[in-house]
């Protein structure tokens, strides 16, 4: 095999690896213009410049697609916010800040409020969608959330009850903010960032040791 041939190779090998996430992205990107339901798998192989029978080479279906999309743009980086909680040094109000701001990066600014669009408009059509984010995104970010507080509390940071404390609480102004900009769209949006702060001052306002 001569040197031009194994660089085109390579070329077609890196363009295959890449395929994916292209498809993903023009998922979304149409996702946002036209819905889930009314996005077909056609229009998304037009978009990313593939043929319709390359995308079932990585996705079984369209809600395989959605939920490849989910784990690609939010669960990776719950995961990492989680592996950065469990290695963070400073204190449990730094490490609440550096979650949210995590979330509010991928959230408002990644754009990836579609999905949360897609389940409050569309989720009584497509049930699994919806179980599928609530195990994979919500349960996995009130972990996340969950085991901050409990750091705070054995490093005495935090009072004993914030232990038992309902994290749905603490994410509740993160999830309002994505609801907002799905909702009312250039209304009025929050300062997502003073937002998230605020709630931090509060919380530890609240459940923090005097």
């Amino acid at each position: 095999m001569d040197e031009n041939t194994k660089k085109t190779q390579k070329k077609r090998e890196r363009r295959k690896e890449a395929r994916p996430a292209e498809i993903i992205a023009a998922a979304i990107d149409l996702w946002k213009v036209r819905g889930f339901a009314a996005t077909r798998l056609e229009d998304v192989a037009a978009g990313a410049g593939v043929a319709k029978g390359t995308i079932y080479r990585y996705f079984s279906s369209k809600e395989s697609l959605f939920e490849a999309a989910v784990e690609a743009r939010i669960v990776r980086n719950i995961d990492q916010a989680d592996q950065s909680a469990e290695l963070f040094g400073g204190t449990t109000e730094e490490a609440l800040l550096t979650f949210f701001e995590k979330v509010r990066r991928e959230m408002v600014e990644g754009g990836s409020f579609i999905f949360l669009k897609v389940l409050i408009s569309e989720g009584h059509r497509f049930p699994e969608l919806v179980e599928r984010y609530e195990a994979t995104v919500l349960r996995r970010g009130f972990e996340v959330v969950r085991r901050i507080l409990l750091r705070g509390v054995e490093r005495g940071e935090l009072k004993p009850e914030a232990a038992e404390f309902d994290p749905r609480l603490v994410v509740a102004p993160a999830m309002m903010l994505s609801l907002w900009g799905t909702v009312f769209p250039g209304v009025g949006t929050p300062d997502a960032h003073q937002l998230l702060r605020q709630n931090v001052a509060l919380l530890i306002g609240s459940l923090g040791v005097e």
